[in-house]
């Protein structure tokens, strides 16, 4: 029995390091409110390039497992050099790989990660491959107390009907960071796991995207983007607890009585690649191992703030007893 299985997607990264991009601000785009840009035919050097893992089923993998949490992993990658690279990767973190499938036909998936030099913000070109056939079945992800479920693409409906029978028969409890195909989906193709989900988490670029989805909804500019009234448009549909993050800005949780926020604590950020899983996952760590969403939601911001200060998804993750010294550094306040 498990205490964690992980599913998502499963990434060989390259973190291209640039100073040379140019930032241009869309504020009237809700959901793409700024773009890193480059001059068009040219040739950008970089002075620092940067071989790591990533892929969401990987990524919140390894924060479990340096949590002390058992976990497993269920991915699909492809049978070559970089799959075999991430699975000596995986065990090397004392995280089961029995879950994980080969694809012989398939690469395993590759990410160009664009990091901007100058504020750590950056653009990630994605070839899902392998990842984008991963078929969940419910008699291999039974055996556990939780779930959680990353970005899945190709036939995500009926992985989620998967996972959706093994949470009803087997007691199971779900965490979910939706992807954009799932986001873009929108409320009504995604309602029937939001009623399993324990703690679902997501941006606020994400949030807005759902709320937006539900024609019934009419909202003005304001509160289109109040977290407090997503949190609780979003709660309403059936997770228990609701987690909405906002980058630099910290993060909110509502668990239908209390709404919390945490601003984030990084003070130097050279690469925002893996924060969101990094955040996810310690936060649900910390509500396994503490049963208190005000915890849990200092341990995400904790790891979170760590992972940025390094290139790559997972190289910042935190130990248990490295959290436990911060705690008192970050500060909940109840809205």
């Amino acid at each position: 029995m498990f205490d964690i299985i992980t599913i998502g997607g499963a990434t060989r990264d390259i973190t291209f390091i640039t100073d040379k991009g140019k930032v241009i601000k869309t504020p009237e785009n809700l959901t793409e409110q700024s773009l890193l840009a480059f001059e068009y035919g040219s040739k950008i050097r970089s002075e620092e390039v940067f071989f790591n893992f990533g892929g969401g089923s990987c990524n919140t993998a390894a924060t479990f497992a340096k949590l002390g949490l058992n976990v497993a992993v269920n991915c699909r990658i492809g049978k070559d050099d970089d799959g075999e690279s991430m699975k000596k990767n995986l065990k090397g973190m004392g995280i089961v790989t029995d879950l994980i499938q080969i694809d012989k036909q398939r690469k395993t998936g590759s990410s160009l990660v664009v990091v901007d030099k100058k504020d750590g913000d950056r653009v990630i070109f994605i070839y899902k491959g392998a990842s984008d056939f991963l078929e969940v079945k419910e008699e291999e992800i039974n055996q556990t107390k939780w779930i959680y479920l990353t970005s899945i693409a190709g036939n995500w409906q009926e992985d989620l009907e998967e996972i959706n029978k093994a949470i009803s028969n087997n007691n199971i409890k779900l965490a979910w960071n939706p992807g954009a195909t799932q986001i873009c989906a929108g409320k009504k193709e995604l309602e029937s796991v939001f009623k399993n989900t324990e703690i679902l988490v997501i941006n606020k670029d994400e949030a807005i995207e759902l709320v937006g989805s539900d024609e019934k909804i009419k909202l003005n500019y304001n509160e289109t983007t109040d977290p407090k009234i997503l949190l609780n448009i979003i709660k309403k549909w059936g997770p228990k607890v609701i987690v909405i993050t906002d980058g630099s800005e910290g993060a909110y949780a509502y668990d239908g009585k209390n709404v919390l926020y945490s601003l984030a604590t990084s003070k130097i950020k050279i690469d925002s690649t893996g924060a969101g899983d990094a955040f996810g996952s310690a936060l649900v760590a910390g509500y396994i191992l503490n049963n208190n969403i005000e915890t849990a939601l200092k341990y995400g911001i904790i790891n979170s703030g760590n992972v940025v200060s390094e290139y790559g998804a997972q190289n910042g993750i935190l130990s248990k007893d490295e959290i436990k010294k911060r705690l008192e550094d970050v500060k909940v306040s109840y809205l």
